[in-house]
């Protein structure tokens, strides 16, 4: 049977898995790991992850660069290597690294050694880029409200809630996008996701003032920001979302002239025939391990990655990139 099947066993375990995770996120917090578990900053199965003194607030600094993979690679859509991307930094509601879309979600990237990090830009009342991926800041900070209702200052009041993570996370706060590009410069690629703002300038405008083209890609499903984009800056690395032939055939038609870096592949529940599509066409192709996060939370195994890369995917993005590095021996 194909990996890219419906039926996947990988799918099946997962679906069976649904209530009981259910039940476990009711009852638990966010991190499915004990601070130290597989050894100091562990996450079990023989993984030992660094020290969070490495990304938290202890940290001098961003850490050096540590993965193998040559930097140039990110943007290259011809690079063969298999790619990690970090969904909100180094891992999102399934993480348990450092907490979501933070300075130390990137720190805690770079110091695994991931390939991007991806971010969620919204605007503030006054007009700042800050990164945040709900619409208001009950969830992640000990406040209360929509964040377009909120000033930079109100925003950056606020505490991080950290409770569920190992470190000392107490000088976090929410993030600038150009924040985020900063500290990433030189140690991990970003994915500038452009769906939570129409405020395209701005997203442009950061990473033009952060001297990041090199290291920032501009990542949205809608092909008139990309556009919108590209005009204000002709040499940015682009990615776009296809679900289907057609939309693949369009996007790539519509940008002939200057080719994504990235496919990611959205909503599709069977990939592998899109994945091959994307390849002949001479792309690469990226997509959202979710539902294999989701069995990771009770399992801890890296194997449970096979499927994805078996389906051929070049970049998996995942709340749990410490055990896709595992999976792919780095």
């Amino acid at each position: 049977m194909s990996t890219s099947s419906r039926t996947h066993p990988t799918v099946a375990r997962i679906a069976a898995l649904a209530p009981l995770f259910a039940l476990h996120a009711a009852c638990t917090s966010a991190s499915p790991v004990e601070p130290g578990a597989g050894g100091a900053g562990g996450s079990g199965n023989g993984i030992v992850l660094p020290d969070p003194g490495v990304y938290d607030c202890t940290a001098a600094g961003p850490p050096d660069r540590v993965t193998p993979i040559d930097p140039s690679c990110a943007t290259d859509r011809t690079c063969p290597d298999k790619l990690v991307s970090g969904h909100r930094g180094a891992g999102g509601q399934l993480g348990v690294l450092a907490p979501e879309d933070t300075l130390a979600s990137v720190r805690a990237a770079i110091a695994i050694g991931l390939d991007f990090v991806e971010t969620d830009p919204r605007p503030t009342a006054d007009g700042v880029l800050v990164n945040l991926h709900d619409t208001t800041v009950d969830r992640t900070t000990d406040g209360t409200g929509a964040a377009a209702d909120l000033t930079l200052a109100e925003l950056q009041a606020l505490h991080i809630d950290a409770g569920a993570f190992p470190g000392d996370y107490a000088c976090e706060r929410i993030p600038t996008l150009a924040d985020v590009l900063a500290t990433a410069r030189g140690k991990v690629h970003v994915l500038v996701d452009a769906n939570k703002t129409d405020r395209v300038d701005l997203l442009v405008a950061a990473i033009q003032a952060t001297d990041t083209l090199d290291w920032a890609i501009f990542d949205t499903s809608s092909t008139a920001k990309i556009e919108e984009a590209l005009v204000l800056e002709p040499a940015l690395h682009t990615m776009v979302r296809v679900g289907t032939s057609a939309e693949l055939a369009a996007a790539l038609a519509l940008f002939a002239a200057h080719p994504p870096v990235i496919v990611e592949l959205s909503d599709v529940p069977s990939p592998q025939a899109l994945t091959d599509e994307v390849h002949a066409a001479g792309h690469r192709a990226l997509i959202d391990v979710f539902a294999f996060d989701l069995l990771a939370k009770f399992s801890n195994d890296p194997s449970d990655y096979a499927p994805v890369f078996a389906d051929g995917i070049d970049i998996a993005q995942t709340d749990r990139p410490e055990l896709v590095l595992h999976y792919l021996g780095r």
